[in-house]
């Protein structure tokens, strides 16, 4: 399958669905998606990982430097829903810890609007 993503703004953040098979010649295209996403000001975005057949190295890449980028910016990045490739790529990369997994969409916005509210009191 074709690599594809879906952008769109919910609750307080931005959902961002990647779907197909994400390889290196995938990595200008997305590095410009996350680019895009940066630019607004408080940063705050739920990767949905659930229809990813394959991620390659490139792309884990590009997501561990969005992550460190939009932290640096005050925002944050939940992981929500990673397909079963995902979850062994990112266990084999000993990412585990780095992450933030949500294992519902739902669930890691939640999350982001609530650590939003704390911040905001």
């Amino acid at each position: 399958m074709l690599a594809e993503f879906e952008l769109e703004f919910q609750d307080c953040c931005r959902v961002l669905r990647l779907r197909g098979s994400w390889e290196l010649q995938n990595h200008y295209e997305f590095r410009n998606v996350l680019d895009d996403i940066l630019a607004h000001s408080d940063p705050r975005v739920v990767l949905n990982l659930a229809e990813v057949d394959h991620i390659g190295s490139s792309i884990m890449g590009a997501i561990i430097g969005f992550c460190q980028d939009v932290s640096k910016s005050g925002g944050a990045v939940y992981l929500a829903e990673p397909s079963d490739v995902t979850r062994a790529t990112i266990r084999l990369l000993h990412l585990t810890d780095f992450f933030e997994i949500y294992s519902t969409e739902r669930g890691a916005i939640d999350a982001l609007c609530a650590e939003r509210l704390q911040l905001r009191s």
